[in-house]
């Protein structure tokens, strides 16, 4: 069982319109535990409204640079905890923490000569950050190539932080934005295209079978890092897989977005036996509820963090029984053949399921 620590921040930062960065102050006696690889996010818990929540947020900040632990948060429409960290938190506040997690992640060596792709959109940057900062600070030798997509040149993230590294690192790191709708003057009338400073449209298809045509790798050893809404992902997946980039090449941190609707049905008041922290349960699953939201009702602890299909944090193994999942946007397709399912998107199918927490 993982547990949360609290940390006090130290400083909250106006990145955007509608989003902030939030910084943590670790204590000596816990920089050991909350040591993070480039990638990796912190799961954070508030009481709102009487009800406990927990969200996930990937970490912007370098374990290679002398910082505190950033997180990036971005205001969602109707977003209870982001909205919350958004209006609410400021410094000397104390704040729930667990120590950083995630399967998406740089494995960033000083000897190491690669080309690192890296593409982002909205506030899929924040995971993308860190591992853009610790390989310009830790590989000499390699190169990094990064495009951007935002809707306007004012819901850019970190862009300070960005010019600064671009300026910085100019010989190593090439860095495009894209914007679907950018903010324009007179005086852009009288800018040749080479003179724009951004592209004009999405991270789609075409702009990733561009962006890699027109920045060859340097280094023939490439990888591929992806972050952003699912239909940007999916469209880079894509185009990526088109120009025969291998599969294990590319790595993916998804923040959601899908615009497909699940209508689904689960089997009504099937039998859930689930075998957590030692213990055995048998208990019914009602219309409505996950298999998470079932054992977090009965007031018992399974491990979760995001309840949003992306973190994994939840996983466990399905050993009876079938199940459906809302959304999947952890697991790997030989995870889930090897019978893993995510229990904060599961709803069964059949009259009883056998879940078991590794």
């Amino acid at each position: 069982m993982r547990n949360f620590y609290q940390l006090k921040i130290l400083g909250i930062k106006k990145e955007t319109e509608d989003s902030t960065s939030v910084a943590f102050d670790v204590p000596s006696e816990l920089y050991e535990t909350f040591n993070y690889k480039p990638g990796q996010y912190l799961t954070l818990k508030f009481s709102i409204n009487g009800e406990e929540v927990r969200r996930s947020y990937s970490l912007c900040s370098s374990p290679v640079l002398e910082e505190p632990l950033r997180i990036g948060v971005k205001r969602v429409k109707d977003g209870l905890v982001s909205n919350h960290i958004n209006d609410n938190l400021k410094a000397g506040d104390t704040v729930d923490v667990m120590p950083p997690d995630g399967r998406f992640f740089a494995d960033v060596k000083k000897d190491s000569y690669k080309t690192y792709y890296l593409f982002s959109a909205g506030s899929g940057i924040t995971p993308i950050l860190s591992i853009l900062k610790t390989v310009l600070l830790t590989e000499a030798r390699s190169y990094v190539h990064m495009i951007y997509g935002n809707r306007s040149q004012d819901s850019i993230m970190f862009n300070t932080e960005l010019n600064a590294l671009q300026e910085h690192y100019s010989d190593r790191f090439i860095l495009e934005h894209t914007l679907s709708r950018p903010k324009s003057n007179w005086s852009d009338l009288w800018k040749t295209s080479k003179e724009q400073s951004y592209r004009k449209g999405r991270v789609d298809t075409d702009a990733v079978k561009w962006f890699v045509n027109e920045y060859p790798p340097y280094a023939q050893n490439a990888q591929y890092y992806i972050c952003g809404p699912g239909t940007m992902i999916e469209n880079t997946k894509k185009a990526l897989k088109s120009i025969d980039v291998p599969e294990d090449r590319i790595f993916i941190e998804s923040f959601g977005g899908s615009a497909s609707v699940d209508t689904t049905k689960a089997y009504e008041n099937a039998k859930l036996t689930a075998h957590l922290n030692g213990e055995t349960i048998q208990i019914a699953i009602p219309q409505g509820k996950t298999v998470l939201r079932t054992l977090i009702d009965a007031g018992k602890k399974p491990p979760y963090s995001c309840e949003g299909g992306v973190c994994s944090t939840c996983m466990c193994k399905l050993t009876s029984g079938k199940i459906h999942m809302n959304n999947n946007l952890a697991l790997s397709d030989k995870e889930v053949e090897q019978g893993y399912i995510l229990s904060c998107q599961s709803i069964p199918l059949t009259e009883s399921i056998e879940i078991e927490y590794e």
